[in-house]
């Protein structure tokens, strides 16, 4: 094994709250560390922590300018995994494929008034046994499986119409990010850009 010492070339971007900020308390503290040359974002806070590393494109892009650039789902989507289900949205996504949606191209003309009054009843009872559930998206699946079995609707791929969102901390550390890191990252490229010596 090979082990070396790497001093990286990193901007560290610190937030701080303070008591009278606007969402005083929802994150008292982050550290936002830019690695220019590996291409590596880097975040420890009070909301929590997170880590990406882009390809390298220095000859095209450098790393603060893509930082300065990237909107808040591309930069949710690249740090974490959503994993908070969404029970309303599942519930929704099954009734769908059941052919009871709420749109009319999601409504199954060839349904009974019966068939429809039980799918409704069924719903009605994945949406409580959801409910119970809904911390643990493994759990939920597996209700969503049994809940699929026991009635026979023979919904396949079950899995696909778990219906998931991010954290509301994990949203809290991209919105600071593009409140207050962005406009930071992009006052230190406007200062870099004022410091080149004129040709």
């Amino acid at each position: 094994m090979r082990v070396e010492t790497i001093k990286p070339n990193i901007v560290r971007i610190a937030i701080h709250q303070e008591q009278g900020d606007p969402h005083y308390g929802s994150c008292l503290w982050g550290y936002y560390d830019f690695d220019l040359d590996r291409y590596m974002l880097n975040i420890q806070s009070d909301c929590g922590e997170a880590a990406y590393r882009w390809c390298e494109t220095p000859d095209s892009e450098s790393f603060l300018h893509l930082m300065a650039r990237i909107n808040d789902d591309y930069l949710l989507d690249k740090l974490f995994k959503a994993e908070k289900v969404d029970v309303s949205g599942t519930v929704a996504e099954v009734r769908e494929h059941l052919g009871v949606g709420e749109d009319e191209g999601w409504q199954d003309d060839s349904l009974t008034d019966d068939e429809r009054e039980e799918r409704e009843e069924a719903l009605n009872e994945l949406e409580g046994l959801l409910e119970n559930v809904s911390k643990s998206y493994g759990a939920v699946e597996a209700t969503l499986e049994d809940w699929n079995a026991d009635h026979g609707f023979g919904l396949d791929c079950i899995y696909e119409r778990v219906v998931t969102d991010f954290t509301a901390w994990q949203k809290r550390i991209v919105e600071i990010f593009r409140d207050y890191v962005q406009p930071r990252i992009r006052e230190i490229i406007k200062e870099e850009a004022e410091c080149v010596p004129d040709e």
